[in-house]
């Protein structure tokens, strides 16, 4: 049997994710470049040094993008090949993530390290139940394999 993001039509909205995580990058960064500027960190410093008068308003925007990124690579590919098989769940899943990781990038950004907590919590919601799903997904394509 043959599985593709077309099936039932409903792969367009997994694609449509990957679209919203580009736009969620592309806010993410653009917090960055702004704070950079706003508090004068310059390249190449990934974090503001010990001791500058900004230090954790800046480390706050930067972590925010971060945090995103090193999850980005893991959530999204299993959110791809789950959406081979389940793509409406595997989309809505994602697009939680998705609006997870907004409200984490504002929340670290305007509050500092509290106010990441609402945006942590959302996108778990959604990048929790796709690892659950790979392992179902993986165990399925197994098990019809016999």
């Amino acid at each position: 049997m043959i599985i593709s993001l077309e099936a039932d039509g409903l792969g367009r909205y997994v694609v449509a994710v990957v679209g919203g995580s580009f736009l969620l990058n592309m806010y993410l960064t653009i917090n960055v470049v702004t704070a950079r500027k706003k508090f004068k960190v310059e390249y190449p410093l990934l974090y503001a040094p010990a001791g500058h008068k900004h230090e954790e308003a800046f480390n706050c925007v930067q972590r925010a993008h971060q945090n995103t990124l090193e999850s980005f690579p893991m959530v999204m590919m299993q959110m791809l090949l789950c959406g081979l098989k389940y793509p409406l769940t595997s989309a809505v899943c994602g697009g939680i993530w998705v609006v997870g990781r907004f409200l984490y990038g504002y929340g670290y950004a305007n509050n500092g390290p509290k106010g990441r907590m609402v945006g942590g919590i959302f996108s778990h919601l959604g990048d929790f139940p796709l690892a659950i799903m790979t392992f179902k997904v993986a165990y399925e394509m197994i098990a019809a394999g016999k």
